[in-house]
C-alpha cells in the first residue's frame, strides 16, 4: 500500500513539474529572444541546458548531468551573494556619510525625540515575530560605536541561548554570521565577474575616514553600477534553478509515470519550437508558440492540486533509517526540489546528520572564539566605517537579545548618545524613518 502511495505521488510530482517547466522554459524562451545581455556563466549555463533539453525529447533523463549544473548554479549565485552582500555594506557605511555633503534640518531632532519615535514604532506592532523583524531592522540602522570586547560580548549574550541546544543549530547560524561579516569568499570570484570585481577591489582603496564630496561620489556612482548587474544575475539564476529543479524531478519521476501522450507532446513540441525560434529567428512565428500555451491554461494548478494533498511529514525520519530504499531517497529529492527552497542540497549526506551533540556553555564558547578570532583578523584591514556597517549587519542576524521594552530603550539612547557625529546620527535616523514610513503605507 505504501509502495502503491509512493508511486501515485512521484507521479502527481511528474506532472507538475512537467507542466510548470514548459512555462518556466517558455518565460526563459522570451528573455532569450529579446537578445538581451547575459554574463559568461549565464551563456555557459544555458548552453549546456539545451543539450540537455535535447535529450529529453529523444527519452533521455540526464540526472547526473543535471545534478552537476544545479551544482554549478548554486555556486555562481553565491558568488553573486557574495558581492550583494559586500556591495550593501558598502553603501550602508556611505549612506552614513551622506548627509555631512546635503544636511537635512528635518532630521536636527533631539535624541530623545528620536528615541520615542522609534519606540512607538516598536511597540505598535501586531505581534511578537513582526515586533522583532522591526528591531532587527531599527538595529541594522542604528549607529554603532562598540569597542571589539563589548560587541563580543554582545554577541556571546546572545549565542548563550544555544547552550544545551545541538550542535549543528549553533553551527548554521554562524555560518550565516560569516557570511553576514563578508568572511566567508567564495572561489573564483573573479572568473566571470571582472567588473563586479574591479569595482570591488576600487572601493576597498576608497577614502572612508574623511572623505571629499566628490571622492563619496565616485564611491555612490561605483556602487549605483553594480546595482544594475547584481539584480540581472539573481534574477537569471533563479530562473535556471527553477527550471533545472523542475528537470530534475521529471528526469526522477518520469519513466515509472503514465503521462498523457498528448500532454506530453504538447510539452515537447514547446520546448523544440522554442529552440528553433532561438537558432532560427528570421523564421519565427510568435503565434505558434503562444497557441500552445493557451492549450496548457490550468494544467500547472491542477496538477500542483493532485502534488499538494499528499503529506510527506515522515519522509525525514524514513531518510534518517538504515534500511532506506532508492524511492525514498528519490521522494525526498522530490520533496525538496518542488520546495520553496529552491537551493537546497540534494546530498542527505549533508541535511539528515544526526544533531545528537548537545552544547555546554565551554562548547558555545568555544565556537564564538572561533567566530570572534576570524572577525578581528578581518577588521585589521578593513575601514572603521565598514567594521561598524558588518557590526549591525550581525546584530540584525543574532537571537534577540533584548528581554524587556525599557533594554530596547536603553540601547537605542545609548547608541544615539555615543554617536557624536550629528551628520551620520541623521543619515541613520533618515533611514530608519524611510523604514516606519514605508511601514505605514503598506498598512
Amino acid at each position: 500500500m505504501a509502495n502503491r502511495n509512493e508511486k501515485r505521488m512521484m507521479s502527481a510530482a511528474c506532472k507538475y513539474a512537467y507542466s510548470r517547466f514548459a512555462l518556466n522554459y517558455y518565460m526563459l524562451y522570451e528573455e532569450l529572444s529579446e537578445t538581451l545581455e547575459y554574463s559568461k556563466k549565464q551563456k555557459e549555463f544555458q548552453k549546456t541546458f539545451f543539450e540537455l533539453v535535447k535529450q529529453l525529447l529523444i527519452g533521455e533523463y540526464p540526472v547526473d548531468k543535471l545534478d552537476l549544473l544545479r551544482r554549478q548554479i548554486i555556486c555562481e549565485t553565491e558568488v553573486i551573494s557574495y558581492y550583494v552582500d559586500y556591495f550593501e555594506t558598502y553603501e550602508s557605511a556611505l549612506n552614513r556619510m551622506e548627509l555631512r555633503f546635503f544636511h537635512d534640518p528635518v532630521y536636527l531632532i533631539s535624541d530623545e525625540e528620536m528615541v520615542n519615535r522609534i519606540m512607538q514604532y516598536i511597540v505598535s506592532a501586531k505581534d511578537s515575530p513582526e515586533r522583532n523583524e522591526r528591531i532587527r531592522q531599527v538595529l541594522e540602522q542604528l549607529p554603532i560605536r562598540y569597542t571589539k570586547g563589548k560587541f563580543f560580548s554582545i554577541v556571546s549574550h546572545a549565542l548563550s541561548v544555544y547552550e544545551g541546544t545541538g550542535k549543528e543549530s549553533l553551527e548554521q547560524l554562524l555560518d550565516l554570521i560569516r557570511a553576514e561579516a563578508l568572511l566567508k569568499v567564495p572561489d573564483n570570484i573573479k572568473d566571470g565577474h571582472e567588473k563586479l570585481y574591479d569595482i570591488l577591489e576600487t572601493l576597498k582603496k576608497g577614502n572612508y575616514k574623511d572623505p571629499t564630496y566628490e571622492e563619496w561620489k565616485a564611491m555612490r556612482d561605483s556602487l549605483a553600477l553594480t546595482e544594475e548587474i547584481l539584480s540581472k544575475e539573481t534574477s537569471d539564476c533563479m530562473m535556471m534553478i527553477d527550471l533545472v529543479n523542475d528537470f530534475y524531478v521529471i528526469c526522477l519521476t518520469r519513466q515509472d509515470t503514465l503521462m498523457d501522450h498528448q500532454e506530453e507532446t504538447l510539452f515537447h513540441t514547446l520546448f523544440q519550437k522554442g529552440m528553433e525560434r532561438l537558432e532560427y529567428p528570421e523564421v519565427a512565428k510568435e503565434d505558434e508558440l503562444e497557441s500552445l500555451l493557451i492549450q496548457m491554461e490550468g494544467m500547472q494548478e491542477r496538477y500542483y492540486e493532485q502534488w499538494a494533498k499528499y503529506e510527506l511529514v515522515d519522509l525525514e525520519t524514513t531518510m534518517k533509517a538504515e534500511n532506506r530504499s532508492e524511492e525514498d531517497l528519490a521522494l525526498w529529492k522530490v520533496d525538496r526540489l518542488l520546495s520553496t527552497s529552491s537551493f537546497m542540497s540534494l546530498d542527505p549526506d549533508d541535511e539528515l546528520e544526526e544533531d545528537g551533540i548537545l552544547l555546554s556553555k565551554k562548547a558555545v564558547e568555544e565556537l564564538c572564539g572561533k567566530l570572534f578570532d576570524e572577525l578581528e583578523a578581518s577588521w585589521k584591514t578593513m575601514p572603521k566605517r565598514m567594521v561598524r556597517a558588518v557590526m549591525s549587519r550581525i546584530l540584525a542576524n543574532i537571537p534577540m537579545f533584548f528581554q524587556t521594552s525599557d533594554e530596547i530603550r536603553e540601547y537605542i539612547r545609548n547608541s544615539l548618545s555615543t554617536c557624536v557625529d550629528v551628520s551620520e546620527k541623521a543619515a541613520c535616523f533618515s533611514l530608519i524613518d524611510s523604514i516606519m514610513e514605508s511601514e505605514h503605507v503598506l498598512v
